[in-house]
């Protein structure tokens, strides 16, 4: 990523500083939504790794990890703005994320094109995940 320094994509490794309404509409732009309000704030502070990627002061991408801190770690929410996809910012957001988790093993759910993109991260078919979804809890009860 050879660009000016205004332009360098900067890593965030809290939560401090972040504007929910801007990743929510991140995770929107990405139709990644689905989530609204709080709920995506408390995911993320509640979240054992975080990793927010920056440019010029815009929010470009995000991605989270939950973890025992020993042994295993589940990755959630990657996304990077769909104008800057293809550039590398989503390779070096989860290299960012994956250095801060000292665990042998690292789950995440993908499908499709997402499917291909960690693979060429490293990650493999594991077949004996299973799992359980309830979209009723996916939203705040207001």
């Amino acid at each position: 990523m050879n660009r000016s320094n205004s332009q360098r994509v900067q890593f965030q490794f809290a939560c401090q500083g972040i504007d929910w309404n801007e990743l929510i509409q991140l995770f929107k732009a990405a139709n990644l939504g689905g989530r609204e309000g709080d709920k995506v704030r408390r995911s993320f502070e509640n979240s054992s790794v975080v990793c927010f990627a920056t440019r010029g002061g815009r929010l470009i991408g995000a991605a989270r990890a939950l973890s025992d801190g020993e042994y295993h770690a589940t990755v959630y929410d990657v996304v990077v703005a769909p104008d800057l996809q293809r550039r590398g910012i989503g390779h070096a957001l989860m290299k960012e994320l994956l250095a801060q988790l000292p665990v042998w093993r690292i789950l995440l759910v993908a499908d499709g094109d997402a499917r291909r993109f960690y693979q060429r991260l490293g990650f493999e078919p594991y077949a004996d995940i299973l799992a359980r979804i309830d979209k009723t809890k996916l939203f705040d009860r207001g």
